[in-house]
């Protein structure tokens, strides 16, 4: 055994198990141990995986769990924090770059889009997906939802960057986390604000779709705001 390392026996068996059988062959605790290996290099992560399941209640809560909430479980460290919010936003960057050939023609496309990317967050946080003319996602870009009702980011700056996608539609995802799939006044506003850069800019606005508790909730389907 590396007498620098008490643990690493059974690292090293952790890591023979996953190459060997793989993700699905891994309790959710597991896994997190195993990830956390490569932050705490010398640190029991059992306790912090088990301690972090308790506190989130899945893989997917945990590791997209805000940075400072994550710090605050006992040994995790600044350094597991941040090695975690890489892990997720690597993860999510790159469901969204693999959608880039799909078409996403149907509602059911894009609710499925949007709920894949809003599934294990509880952020309230705008997606804008960005669609070419044979609706192919061109670029999906990720908001807080005050930023934009708020002001800190401008209707010219968000119309500059669904400009710059090369976009020919647009579709916007609002993430309610667990809460229910209906929409709210925050909702609205944010819609009215793209209702109203896209009218400017001349690019169609495809839908609005909200996605809580597992359940993605159509604006324009259900004719609760109306498109142009």
């Amino acid at each position: 055994m590396d007498s620098k390392n008490p643990h690493a026996g059974h690292r090293s068996r952790m890591r023979k198990r996953f190459l060997a059988s793989g993700f699905d062959a891994l309790y959710e605790h597991e896994l997190l141990e195993l990830l956390l290996f490569y932050a705490r290099p010398v640190v029991n992560t059992n306790n912090i995986a088990h301690a972090l399941t308790d506190e989130f209640g899945s893989l997917g809560k945990a590791l997209s769990a805000d940075k400072d909430k994550l710090c605050e479980i006992d040994g995790m460290g600044s350094s597991g924090a941040l090695f975690m919010k890489l892990m997720y936003d690597f993860s999510t960057s790159y469901l969204k770059r693999s959608h880039s050939s799909e078409t996403l023609n149907t509602v059911k496309q894009l609710s499925d889009c949007i709920s894949e990317q809003f599934s294990s967050s509880q952020a309230k946080i705008c997606n804008i997906l960005c669609l070419s003319s044979q609706s192919e996602l061109l670029r999906s870009i990720t908001l807080p939802v005050d930023d934009i009702t708020k002001g800190s980011i401008s209707q010219k700056e968000l119309a500059a960057m669904i400009l710059k996608s090369g976009a020919f539609s647009v579709c916007i995802g609002l993430n309610h986390g667990n809460d229910l799939a209906l929409p709210n006044d925050s909702d609205f506003i944010v819609t009215r604000i793209f209702a109203e850069i896209l009218s400017a800019i001349g690019i169609s606005f495809r839908d609005c779709i909200i996605y809580g508790n597992e359940n993605c909730f159509s604006m324009r389907s259900n004719g609760a705001f109306s498109f142009r």
